[in-house]
Parts: C-alpha cells; sequence; structure tokens
C-alpha cells in the first residue's frame, strides 16, 4: 500500500474510535505544553493526518510525501530550513522509522533556534511492551542495533521502521547522544502508556475494551508510572536546543 493508502485507512479508524481519539488527544497536549515560546514556525515532520492541528492549530505539517493532509514534503534528514530559524519539530511516531536517525540529530541542532526543542512520542520497548510489540504489531523491533550509526537503520520506504530506535537513541544509549550532541539537552525522557495504548488497539489492531472502561484506564494509567521501566508501551523525549 502507498502511503496515501495507509494514511486513508488511519483516517477511518480515526473516525470510528473515540477510544483512540481521546488517548492521542491527551498525548497533543502533553506535546502542547512542551513546545519552546521562541519565534519561528512549529514543524511536526511525518505528521500524517494532521490531527496535532486539533491542539496546536498553528503547527506546519509535513510528510516525507504529497498528501492531502500535509503542507509541505520534508525529509526529516534534510531539513528546508535555514540555521536557527525553527522554534519546534515535532515527531510523532516518526523518528523509529528514520533509516538514519543521527542525520535527523545533526540537521535537528542545525536548524533549531537557541531555545528550540524537538518533542517526540514514541514506542518504547519495556520487557511487557518488546513481547507485545514483536508478537502482536506488524513493525519489527531490533535492540542489537547502534542507532546512531552511519549504515540505514531501515529502507527508504517511509513506513519501514525499528521500533526500538527511540528505547536505545534516548534510554540505553542517553550518554552517547549527550556525548554527540552536546548542543541537545535532553529536557524529558519519560516512559508512559502501561494499559491505555495497548487495549486501544490504536491504528493495527481493534480494541480489547469498550469507550466506557476509558475512566478506569486513566486511573491505571496515573497509578502504575512505578512500573514504567518494566511495562511502559511509549515513551515522551523532549530535546532543547542549548
Amino acid at each position: 500500500m502507498s502511503l496515501v493508502e495507509i494514511l486513508r485507512e488511519h483516517e477511518r479508524i480515526w473516525r470510528e474510535r473515540p477510544f483512540v481519539r481521546q488517548l492521542y488527544h491527551e498525548w497533543f497536549v502533553l506535546i502542547r505544553d512542551r513546545l519552546a515560546r521562541v519565534d519561528g514556525p512549529t514543524v511536526e515532520l511525518g505528521g500524517g493526518l494532521g490531527t496535532l492541528r486539533d491542539v496546536v492549530p498553528e503547527v506546519v505539517v509535513t510528510d516525507v510525501e504529497p498528501t492531502p493532509w500535509a503542507s509541505e514534503v520534508v525529509d526529516a534528514e534534510r531539513l528546508p530550513y535555514g540555521n536557527g530559524t525553527v522554534a519546534n519539530l515535532v515527531l510523532f511516531d516518526v523518528f523509529h522509522h528514520l533509516p538514519h536517525p543521527s542525520r535527523f540529530l545533526g540537521e535537528a541542532v542545525r536548524a533549531l533556534r537557541p531555545g528550540g526543542r524537538v518533542v517526540l512520542i514514541e514506542p518504547y520497548c519495556s520487557p511487557v511492551s518488546t513481547f507485545a510489540y514483536r508478537h502482536f504489531h506488524h513493525e519489527p523491533v531490533d535492540l542489537t542495533v547502534d542507532p546512531f550509526a552511519e549504515s540505514a537503520q531501515s529502507t527508504e520506504d517511509a513506513m519501514d521502521s525499528n521500533s526500538a530506535l527511540p528505547t536505545l537513541a534516548f534510554f540505553r544509549r542517553r550518554d552517547e547522544l549527550e556525548r554527540r550532541w552536546p548542543q541537545l539537552r535532553v529536557v524529558e525522557a519519560r516512559r508512559l502508556s502501561f494499559v491505555a495504548y495497548p487495549l486501544s488497539g490504536g491504528f493495527s489492531r481493534p480494541p480489547l475494551v469498550p469507550r466506557v472502561a476509558w475512566p478506569l484506564l486513566r486511573l491505571l494509567e496515573r497509578l502504575l508510572p512505578p512500573l514504567a521501566p518494566l511495562a511502559a508501551f511509549r515513551c515522551f523525549v523532549v530535546l532543547e536546543r542549548r
């Protein structure tokens, strides 16, 4: 399937699943609240359906290919922005699709204004989620790779990926990240989503609970953070340009 065909299927799921919309809305609010308040555009890379606009109306939605929802075609590894001109780069489920994450990080350093931020929500590979991703999710998981290698981590296909890349880059090898890109300060690196995301089905599987269960799941999400290293399915990362 082409990227546009995949996104049209995602659009159908978005309309039909209020549980997914509610979950993503809360994540969008989290993103909005961490955006840098400096001059320059807020750019979403790999913006998909552009639903972040519901919470961040001024965001410039881009994608790696032309789509009906994107304002611009932008390659995250070759940003078409001048040095020090961008306020925020938002990546929602995009970093783990990048063939060369190190090239993106270098471009982020170049393009962001001082005080500008990279804000990401990505898969997280805990013991529980790694088992689930490997057995019930279509995207591969390889925790043995070097996330900063010059060799490609995936093909040029926009949907190719390695769900382990964010865990490796921002948690397991954070010291190397900070050593190689000292201009990017890690403001926040949080594990989140323990039951709500897997039970929602996301965009790839049917939901496992009815909508009326949402208040209970939100309560569980507030109680389970002590188990984050063991059971988190997602991570939230904020990097700031020094």
